[in-house]
């Protein structure tokens, strides 16, 4: 019961390190009429999950867990710059960089240790990975959370972007169980060397977000 306390902890939206504050390209594509409703909306999410989080953040936490378990820090400070280096635009690299860095200072206090072999530019999925690890969080329980808070926070963001209402928010919530699940499953699956997606369309959103005249959400 303790370990599923620290796993909602771990995904709180009240936990300080800042996610709320980025869109990640959401706020682009709703400004430029790509995303005007809820059906254009669950596509989005669905297009994320299985074609980004389930080739990049997801894995990355799944690769990460063990090397933890092992203090293999050679390893993780590898794949923490492979981690970095999917990040196409600026603007996803600085979340990236500000959500580890504030998951890092919590480490002392909540009674992580991360260990100075581990270099400062790390990522975001690699110090969840750690948090999950230490605590003794299911695997799966962990990519699940971590899955469905994504998810939640660009939900939140469309309600701050768009006339959708809460109850439709929270129906589309619904909708997205089965797709969380098999983003997660593709995640454990996937071999080793297929980390990685690209996906062109939503780099550019991003990129364009980083000089978008008025936002509500970071660049």
């Amino acid at each position: 019961m303790q370990r599923l306390l620290r796993l909602l902890q771990l995904n709180s939206p009240s936990l300080p390190i800042g996610a709320y504050a980025y869109s990640q390209g959401l706020e682009a594509a709703i400004s430029q009429g790509k995303l005007s409703g809820i059906e254009q909306m669950a596509s989005w999410l669905k297009l994320l999950l299985l074609h980004s989080l389930a080739k990049n953040d997801l894995p990355v936490i799944v690769q990460a867990y063990p090397l933890w378990k092992n203090e293999n820090y050679a390893e993780l400070n590898r794949l923490a710059a492979t981690g970095r280096a999917l990040r196409e635009t600026e603007e996803l690299l600085q979340e990236d960089t500000h959500l580890s860095r504030a998951l890092q200072r919590l480490a002392e206090p909540m009674g992580v240790p991360i260990g100075d072999e581990l270099i400062r530019k790390s990522s975001f999925p690699v110090i969840y990975a750690r948090f999950a690890q230490y605590w003794q969080i299911d695997l799966q329980d962990a990519l699940t959370a971590f899955a469905w808070s994504w998810m939640e926070n660009q939900i939140a963001s469309l309600l701050k972007l768009s006339p959708v209402g809460q109850t439709s928010a929270q129906v589309l919530m619904m909708q997205m169980d089965d797709t969380v699940l098999q983003a997660v499953k593709i995640a454990q699956e996937l071999p080793k060397n297929q980390l990685g997606m690209s996906l062109p369309a939503y780099a550019i959103l991003s990129a364009q977000h980083e000089i978008q005249y008025s936002r509500l959400f970071r660049s």
